[in-house]
């Protein structure tokens, strides 16, 4: 599962869940944001799209993270 979360003066105004496949507003600004991600079918794909989200970011992790601990 693959969250985007976005925050304004440490409150979460938007967040994209690949669970649900869109973006949902937590704020009054937050929801016309997520109204307007949502319309944009080519990112929407994009950020669904698990190989090129989720398993690119687990990799990079662990390339610059996990091998460096301990």
């Amino acid at each position: 599962e693959y969250i985007r979360s976005v925050y304004f003066n440490k409150l979460e105004t938007l967040r994209f869940n690949s669970s649900v496949g869109k973006f949902v507003g937590f704020t009054k600004q937050g929801q016309k944001d997520a109204d307007y991600w949502n319309e944009q079918d080519n990112y929407l794909y994009m950020m669904r799209n698990k190989k090129s989200i989720c398993q690119y970011h687990i990799q990079m992790g662990y390339d610059n993270v996990l091998t460096k601990s301990g």
